[in-house]
């Protein structure tokens, strides 16, 4: 069948169903006596897996080890939105793809709307409705058809300094009325040395998950139309809360992941972090000193407990994989089986949240839990996931929106005019969506 790639616009217009994805063209069951889960004449069946998140390597060859009917052979590609995705688009169309990938939530209709991806119901879906909550399944089932399966799922969180906390008095948040109170009570008392936050206001998937919190659902779709709400009210709430404590200097605003927000943190200027359920990993890795003053908590809501969702990734298989038996046994052992959380987190540097239940306790397992004081923060993390607001969906031109939407961002990062970046993104999204040959709801 012909890739969507060659496709016309109008044709591939025509082609999306209900959900604005392809219904037929993205993969159907493989043939061929390749097309098997175990190799012939006593040997393996060989895959290929691209990723390049933490642990994967090393997942790989612990399935290795344990399969000797599949052999897996792992090459490490840049991540998603530096090169990642463009490099499977490529592999893909030059018909030389590896068979299986991780990719992030927010990349799945983005992958399928291209036919990148294989229609895998028939491998994965018993599978996934088996072990991943229905607001994670959303994600990787789309036009009725499974796409992918579920690892991980990341519902924000607040992360706090204990230490710094009890000097200045504060408690913690619960609301985000109380969270402001919390940042001018910080700078009070640390007679403007310290604030509350240092706000990644240029980050995309921070207001994402920030504005699911409250509501928002950016995306959907109408018939055969895709719908952008990028600009909803939910939204507008969310980034005129933000501007008024970057106005009133409140919070701090270095750009993401920068050694200046590093910094902050580290000089303890900033005593609190935004984050997700894998965050934890990575203040442990970045600020080691620190050990044993950190704690977790629920993020602030707006007066009923809710929380956005940032990050997460899933297992796919490419379109064209005839090995896809072999890719879908890979794929269920990599999300369900506890050796493989436990080889994937052994380093001890992340704190990924499995989205199947059963395998957190192995997931604890692997995280020294000295560093947050010996809070139980898979605890934490996994009692917010029933809280992850309901109804959010991605769009196949999220990716791109995302370019748009991180550089205005960035401009509105000192001044706090926040919602003049969401236009941006609202205009760059309904452009996407007709250059790509896709139908815009009106």
């Amino acid at each position: 069948m012909q890739s969507t790639s060659r496709t016309s616009a109008p044709a591939l217009a025509a082609a999306v169903a209900a959900l604005a994805l392809l219904a037929t063209a993205c993969g159907g069951a493989d043939s061929g006596s390749a097309d098997a889960a175990t190799g012939s004449a006593g040997k393996p069946v060989d895959i290929t897996y691209w990723s390049w998140m933490p642990g994967t390597k090393d997942m790989a060859a612990a399935f290795n080890k344990t399969h000797p009917d599949i052999k897996v052979t792992f090459a490490e590609i840049p991540a998603g939105l530096n090169g990642g995705y463009d490099k499977i688009s490529k592999a893909v169309k030059a018909g030389n793809a590896p068979d299986v990938v991780n990719l992030e939530y927010q990349a799945v209709p983005d992958l399928v709307t291209q036919g990148l991806l294989r229609d895998s119901s028939g491998e994965l879906a018993e599978s996934v409705k088996g072990y991943a909550p229905a607001s994670v399944q959303a994600l990787v089932t789309l036009g009725g058809k499974t796409w992918a399966a579920p690892y991980d799922v990341g519902p924000q969180t607040l992360y706090y300094r204990t230490d710094l906390f009890k000097r200045y008095g504060i408690e913690v948040p619960t609301t985000w009325t109380e969270f402001r109170t919390a940042a001018e009570k910080v700078r009070t008392a640390s007679r403007g040395q310290a604030r509350l936050l240092d706000f990644w206001g240029d980050d995309t998937a921070t207001w994402a998950g920030l504005s699911q919190q409250a509501g928002a659902q950016w995306y959907g779709s109408t018939g055969d139309a895709w719908k952008v709400s990028i600009t909803d009210p939910a939204t507008k709430k969310v980034a005129d809360y933000w501007k008024d404590l970057v106005r009133n200097d409140l919070v701090l605003n270095h750009k993401a992941w920068s050694p200046e927000a590093t910094k902050t943190v580290t000089d303890s200027r900033a005593i609190a972090l935004i984050g997700a359920s894998w965050s934890a990993g990575s203040i442990k890795t970045t600020y080691p000193a620190q050990a044993g003053k950190w704690a977790e908590a629920p993020l602030p809501h707006w007066g009923t407990p809710a929380t956005g969702a940032v990050g997460g990734s899933a297992f796919a298989i490419t379109k064209d994989s005839k090995k896809a038996k072999a890719a879908a046994e890979f794929i269920r052992w990599a999300t369900t089986d506890e050796a493989a959380v436990k080889a994937r987190l052994a380093a001890g540097t992340s704190s990924g949240l499995p989205a199947a239940e059963k395998l957190r306790a192995a997931a604890k397992s692997t995280f020294d839990a000295s560093y947050f004081g010996g809070q139980d923060i898979y605890a934490v993390a996994g009692a917010q996931v029933p809280n992850i607001a309901e109804g959010w969906s991605w769009s196949p031109v999220h990716n791109s929106t995302t370019m748009t939407l991180q550089a205005e961002f960035g401009k509105a990062q000192k001044t706090g005019e926040f919602w003049a970046a969401f236009q941006a993104g609202q205009a760059a999204a309904e452009k996407a969506i007709t250059d790509r040959g896709l139908k815009l709801a009106k």
